[in-house]
């Protein structure tokens, strides 16, 4: 509007400066002229500091956050990652990446000198400096379960492993006697809780085995090794009882 208003000024005053053939220095400055200019400096001054007010919104907009950028690829999800083991099992849940699949391996249930953690071998193991046969070292056996009962399809099996890894959380949390995730948390996986047995000489710790108990493939004869028992809970000890196998759930966020 301001354009338009200037224009008419400028046409206005040119018309009236103009339109006599002979122009003096007082028909240059009557009022009605000198009115005008001054109209028309007060036009230029307003359009000349006048901010630009579609250039103001666009530059004190807030920037969209960038997106996470996972193996060159874009990832519209929180920047974190979490990687845990799903025991058990030969694959990692939808929605995660398998690293790997392998086989659940540990100490012998009666060597004093056990490790306590169980591993997951890889399939294609690699060496450096190595030497045939068994120099009276640490010594690695497979895993089997020891499962009766309702479990009893599974016992004397060996026990598969995969690595998983989830991107968008920070935290991981395995909840025994549970196989629901607390609110917030997301289920990566649920099932059996299992341990070495209590008469054994070899520590270990407790496991989350997924409730599927997936088998190696031909495997089924009574070698031993490392060796996964369901854990039942005492009743006169002051925790939650049940003479029940426990459960377990393996949560992210």
């Amino acid at each position: 509007m301001n354009i338009k208003i200037l224009a008419l000024l400028i046409f206005t005053i040119i018309f009236l400066t103009d339109a006599v053939e002979v122009r003096t220095d007082e028909d240059i400055n009557s009022p009605l002229v000198s009115f005008l200019l001054a109209k028309l400096q007060q036009l230029e001054s307003k359009i000349m500091v006048r901010p630009n007010i579609r250039t103001t919104r666009q530059t004190t907009q807030k920037p969209t956050k960038p997106p996470v950028v996972v193996d060159n690829k874009q990832c519209n999800c929180q920047p974190g990652v979490v990687t845990y083991v799903r025991w058990g099992n030969f694959t990692c849940p939808y929605g995660t990446d398998t690293i790997y699949s392998g086989v659940v391996a540990g100490s012998f249930y009666t060597h004093e000198g056990a490790a306590v953690d169980p591993l997951c071998l890889p399939p294609n193991p690699q060496y450096l400096q190595h030497q045939s046969g068994y120099q009276n070292e640490a010594i690695l056996y497979g895993a089997e379960y020891q499962t009766y009962g309702p479990l009893d399809h599974t016992h004397n099996r060996n026990v598969p492993c995969a690595v998983c890894q989830v991107y968008g959380r920070a935290s991981r949390l395995m909840i025994p006697s549970r196989y629901e995730c607390p609110p917030g948390w997301t289920m990566e996986y649920y099932g059996y809780l299992m341990a070495g047995h209590h008469n054994h000489k070899a520590a270990t710790q407790y496991t989350c085995m997924d409730k599927t108990l997936q088998m190696i493939p031909g495997s089924g004869a009574n070698t031993d090794g490392r060796l996964f028992y369901t854990v039942e809970a005492q009743c006169n000890h002051f925790i939650p009882c049940s003479d029940k196998e426990l459960t377990c759930v393996v949560c992210t966020k």
